[in-house]
């Protein structure tokens, strides 16, 4: 699995890629997660997993800082699933 940090990376990662499946997370990776993930990879040629904490979503900084985050669990559950990208932007 390639780990893509910056949207220069994603778009040269993917240009070629036609048939690219893209899971939206942010993150704390779940089954429902996993079962679109399994999906995309039944139906396309690769699979894409962003994992971004969108602080616009959350009503108060305190509940944006105290979403659940562990990366290395997240990034350890896309690798067993052979995802092809994780797009995990600072």
């Amino acid at each position: 699995m390639k780990i893509l940090r910056t949207k220069h990376d994603l778009k040269e990662a993917i240009k070629r890629i036609k048939n690219l499946g893209f899971v939206p997370t942010m993150g704390s990776i779940h089954n429902g997660h996993i079962s679109l993930v399994k999906k995309s990879k039944a139906k396309c040629n690769k699979t894409l997993v962003s994992i971004f904490v969108n602080p616009k979503q959350f009503n108060s900084k305190k509940d944006f800082k105290n979403y659940p985050r562990n990366i290395i669990k997240d990034i350890n559950i896309l690798k067993k699933l052979n995802v092809n990208f994780a797009f995990i932007p600072t």
